[in-house]
C-alpha cells in the first residue's frame, strides 16, 4: 500500500494543535536571553509564515543551536525548515533533537517526528512516539490514532482498531469534526480484522475524490466480494467487480485478494 493516503490524514491532523506556535507566539524551551538572538529567531519564523528565504531561515536557526545548544525551538524549525526543502533525512535527526530536549513537554514536537518518520517508512520510530503521546499526553485523540494509522503497515490492525475507536471519541469530545480520512482508515482497519460488514458501511460515508484512490478501492472491494459470496448477493459480487475493475495499480495486491477475483 502506498503511504500517500494515511499521511495525507496525518498531516491534516497535524494542523489543530499547532497554529499557535507557528506564529510564535511562544516557545517550548527558553529562548537566549539576548536581543540579537530573539530578533533571529523572530525573523526565522516570519521567513516560515511568508513562505520566503526558507534556506536563510535554516541558517538562523543553525547558527541559534551554536550560540545556545539546548534551544529545543531552534532545532525543531531547523526541522521545519529542511522539511520544505524536502531534505526529510536532516528534518526528522532534528526533529528527533527537539523532541528529546524538550522531556515531554509538547505534543508538536512528538507529532511531527512521527510524521516524518512516517513518511520515511520508519513506521517503528513512528509508533513509539504515538505511544509517548498516549503516555504524556493521555486527554489528546493523536496518540491513539497515530497507533491506528500505523497500525496498516506494522501489522497490529485488531490494536488499531481499537485505538481508532477511542481516538473517535475524543475528537468528538475535542469538538473537531470527523474528517472523511478517518473513516477510510476506519474501513481499511475493520477489513484487515474481517469485519466486512462494518467495513462496508464505514466506506459507504465515502463520497469524492477520497474513493478515487487504490487504498479504498482495494478494501471496500474486498469487503464487498467478501459478503456477496457469503450471503450469495450477486448484486454485492458484481459492484465489488466493478470497484476492482478500477485498481489502477494491481501489482502490489495479495494472492488472497487476487484469488478473490480470479
Amino acid at each position: 500500500m502506498k503511504y500517500i493516503t494515511v499521511l495525507f490524514l496525518l498531516f491534516v491532523q497535524l494542523g489543530h494543535a499547532q497554529v499557535d506556535y507557528f506564529n510564535g507566539n511562544y516557545t517550548i524551551c527558553p529562548i537566549p536571553n539576548d536581543n540579537k538572538s530573539k530578533e533571529s529567531f523572530k525573523l526565522g519564523i516570519d521567513c516560515i509564515k511568508a513562505n520566503l528565504f526558507i534556506g536563510g531561515a535554516n541558517k538562523l536557526f543553525l547558527d541559534l543551536i551554536k550560540k545556545d545548544s539546548t534551544f529545543c525551538d531552534a532545532y525543531f524549525f531547523a526541522g521545519y525548515t529542511y522539511r520544505l526543502s524536502n531534505m526529510d533525512k536532516e528534518a526528522l535527526a532534528y526533529y528527533y533533537i527537539a523532541d528529546s530536549l524538550s522531556n515531554n513537554k509538547t505534543l508538536i514536537f512528538k507529532q511531527n517526528v512521527a510524521f516524518m518518520a512516517s513518511k520515511r517508512g520508519s513506521f517503528k520510530l513512528a509508533r513509539k512516539k504515538y505511544n509517548e503521546m498516549k503516555q504524556f499526553f493521555p486527554e489528546s485523540p493523536e496518540g491513539f490514532y497515530g497507533i491506528a494509522s500505523t497500525s496498516i503497515y506494522i501489522g497490529d490492525t485488531e490494536n488499531g482498531l481499537k485505538n481508532l475507536n477511542i481516538a473517535i471519541e475524543k475528537y468528538k469530545e475535542s469538538g473537531i469534526k470527523l474528517s472523511e480520512e478517518i473513516y477510510l482508515i476506519k474501513g481499511i482497519l475493520l477489513t484487515r480484522n474481517e469485519k466486512y460488514t462494518e467495513s462496508i458501511e464505514a466506506f459507504e460515508r465515502l463520497g469524492g475524490k477520497i474513493t478515487k484512490n487504490d487504498e479504498y478501492r482495494t478494501n471496500y472491494a474486498f469487503s464487498l466480494i467478501k459478503v456477496g459470496k457469503a450471503n450469495n448477493d450477486e448484486k454485492l459480487i458484481q459492484k465489488a467487480k466493478k470497484i476492482y475493475e478500477k485498481i489502477e495499480d494491481k501489482t502490489t495486491l495479495s494472492e488472497v485478494m487476487l484469488s478473490e477475483f480470479k
